[in-house]
């Protein structure tokens, strides 16, 4: 897959940009930057140190940067902590911008005229606000969009070449993506389950190689659920069940601050980009090869079911960052179809404006940090008031949880996950509440209020008094267990 000169000085030019504003954004705060920024550092300390993951989550992206972080270790750069902090900004500048090299491929396919379209539909990889947008704490979804778009690469050749070793390599980028990240996982079941249902119909008759393909990666999917995180299943079940749950659209009408400016605008985007794919696709259906109607039709729908305006508020959060990876794909459709001039370069407008302000708009967001330095200082003179024997367990924030445990090093779990049976099992309970200097992270990330703080049971005593976090030791356990997660709703 040989790549033109002037097309691989354009791409290199383009990897720059991204991974510069990425490695900006990484660096502009003393602490690395987010509401879960310390979750990778805690997880890659813990690699380095026991060579096991503190917080199990899927794990690839951990080991690769204790990898990064060991080699610093091991040539002297600096010390372990500032080893792994070093480690966790530095992957999360220059690989995920990666994407642009699997995209790039993927849409010389798909392009029927090469050069400035192919670029500037490229260069929407990885310089979308999404994308941009998905840093520093949510380095395993930046991580994922690479898999997602080697994923539909290969399936396209598979589609098209129907060779074993394609076959394989469209199974390898699955695995990735299964121990990337989550969410990306369950992006691309939807879009295997979708591709083989498709295929399927389109062919009029059924596909045996390609559903025990997909069944295969669905079986992959569980397996790799199981491994690392069995109550992930739990979360499947409750998008089979619950997708639809205070849908995003009733609570925008209803005047709920829910959806940020940018989460609307990208909604916006790739519903007009999919409406448009799907006008197109009806109209030249006799004109399409069968690849491509299994693999537009395949696309078009993935993009609808991230961005549908009914799907529940927890779930749209989750999915709508990922919806421009399948809309991408749909822009050489979109352009291959249109045959006046004008309507060309109206599309080459939007598309360098989508670019354009997408790296505007991120700039001139301030990135901040869950932590600063006084109150890390804080945390470190609070270590002063824990329990110096037994069993300790942690109550924290989402995000304060992170850091409560890569500096104290002890276990901290979130209100919403407490059990009865943690009061037998640990010996002590700690709540940590942060009073003030709260970042502005909350439900809807920097356009809303941060995450409420833990809610303290009957009788509990203060053990700390600080000027940023109190402490306090809770001895029994609420009669109602529901209170912590009617508190969070």
């Amino acid at each position: 897959m040989k790549i033109p000169k002037s097309d691989f000085a354009l791409l290199t030019v383009i990897y720059i940009i991204s991974a510069s504003i990425r490695f900006f954004l990484n660096f502009s705060t003393e602490f690395i930057p987010g509401a879960n920024g310390a979750f990778y550092l805690a997880n890659v300390r813990s690699i380095i140190e026991s060579g096991e993951i503190l917080f199990k989550d899927f794990p690839l992206i951990f080991y690769l940067e204790a990898f990064l972080a060991k080699l610093f270790i091991i040539f002297g750069v600096a010390d372990i902590e500032k080893s792994v902090d070093l480690a966790c900004r530095l992957f999360d500048s220059f690989i995920p911008a990666l994407a642009i090299i699997p995209a790039y491929f993927l849409l010389r396919r798909l392009f029927i005229e090469k050069g400035f379209p192919l670029l500037i539909s490229a260069s929407l990889s990885i310089l979308y606000i999404s994308f941009l947008i998905l840093v520093s704490d949510f380095q395993k979804n930046s991580l994922g969009i690479v898999w997602l778009f080697g994923l539909m690469l290969w399936t396209h050749k598979s589609l098209s070449s129907k060779r074993i070793p394609d076959y394989l390599i469209t199974i390898l980028f699955f695995v990735l993506t299964a121990i990337t990240h989550f969410g990306c996982l369950l992006v691309a079941i939807l879009y295997i389950t979708i591709l083989a249902l498709i295929k399927n119909i389109i062919g009029n008759k059924i596909s045996i190689k390609f559903t025990i393909i997909s069944i295969t990666l669905i079986i992959i999917s569980y397996i790799t659920i199981m491994q690392i995180s069995p109550p992930r299943l739990i979360t499947v079940i409750d998008f089979i069940n619950n997708a639809f749950r205070d849908p995003v659209i009733i609570l925008f009408i209803q005047k709920k601050p829910v959806l940020s400016p940018i989460d609307l605008a990208n909604i916006v985007l790739i519903n007009l980009i999919s409406i448009s794919a799907l006008l197109i696709y009806i109209k030249r259906f006799k004109e399409i090869t069968d690849v491509n109607k299994i693999f537009f039709l395949s696309a078009i729908i993935l993009s609808f079911i991230l961005v549908f305006p009914f799907i529940g508020f927890e779930w749209s959060q989750r999915l709508t960052f990922l919806s421009y990876v399948p809309a991408v794909t749909l822009i050489p459709f979109i352009l291959n179809n249109i045959k006046t001039r004008g309507a060309k370069k109206i599309i080459y407008s939007c598309l360098i404006a989508a670019a354009f302000f997408s790296i505007m708009i991120r700039i001139n967001i301030r990135p901040v940090s869950n932590m600063n330095r006084d109150q890390f200082n804080e945390i470190n003179v609070l270590k002063e008031n824990l329990p110096s024997e037994g069993r300790v367990l942690l109550v924290a924030r989402h995000g304060l949880e992170w850091w409560s445990s890569y500096i104290l090093r002890m276990p901290v779990v979130r209100e919403t996950a407490l059990e009865k049976v943690y009061w037998e099992r640990f010996d002590y309970i700690l709540f940590i509440i942060q009073k003030k200097g709260k970042a502005p992270f909350g439900p809807i990330g920097l356009f809303g209020p941060p995450f409420s703080e833990p809610f303290l049971t009957v009788g509990s005593r203060q053990l700390f008094n600080g000027k940023y976090y109190n402490l306090y030791l809770s001895p029994e356990p609420p009669a109602d267990m529901s209170v912590f997660n009617e508190r969070i709703k």
